[in-house]
């Protein structure tokens, strides 16, 4: 920062001059460009009021020592060269630097845009048929699941069936204690019968 006021004032100074400066290329730049607009837009009549007007600004523009002054006349016999080809039936299109690069950056971001759709495409159809090849194995699965539980079912039938068989197996061995019960009352009846012979012996 500036210590003296001279110095201070100085910066001031040129703070406004600049301003001043880009106000009058700015002023310059879009008279050209009305008239570079007319020019594309093949309307003669409206490039000839245009003309006057931009080669006005352009000699302000060098008078206030903003541009050089063999550039404001490059750039004035450019304008009106442009004019007379259109005049003539030449087709011309005028068109600026700037407005050239904001197109081709405009062209390059849509094809991006086309490239990574492209891709994004891609990678869903990889996706889908990677889904619908996995698709049929899971309902074999399923399928084994559902064998399994029926395996499952007959198992749980023999379960009653084994505890009826031990009932079997109960009642038997009941009726196995009764039964030689049974055989006793026969030799009872032996016996009766031996004590009949001896009576009628």
């Amino acid at each position: 920062m500036p210590n003296i006021k001279s110095a201070e004032k100085r910066v001031s100074v040129t703070a406004t001059k600049k301003l001043q400066n880009q106000m009058i290329r700015s002023q310059m730049q879009t008279a050209i460009k009305k008239f570079n607009a007319a020019i594309t837009n093949g309307d003669v009549e409206l490039a000839k009021k245009l003309l006057p007007e931009a080669s006005s600004k352009i000699d302000n523009a060098a008078v206030k020592h903003v541009i050089h002054k063999n550039a404001a006349n490059r750039k004035k016999a450019q304008i009106s060269k442009t004019l007379s080809q259109l005049e003539r039936g030449i087709i011309v299109v005028k068109v600026d630097a700037k407005t050239l690069k904001q197109a081709e950056q405009k062209a390059a971001a849509a094809k991006k845009a086309e490239e990574t759709a492209a891709i994004k495409a891609q990678r869903n159809e990889a996706k889908k048929a990677k889904e619908a090849a996995k698709a049929p194995a899971t309902p074999a699965k399923k399928s084994t699941k559902k064998a399994a539980t029926t395996v499952k079912a007959p198992k749980e039938e023999k379960a009653p069936a084994k505890k009826t068989t031990k009932k079997a197996d109960d009642t038997a061995a009941t009726t196995a204690k009764k039964a030689p019960a049974k055989k006793a009352a026969p030799k009872k009846v032996e016996a009766t019968e031996v004590d009949d012979t001896d009576e009628i012996k």
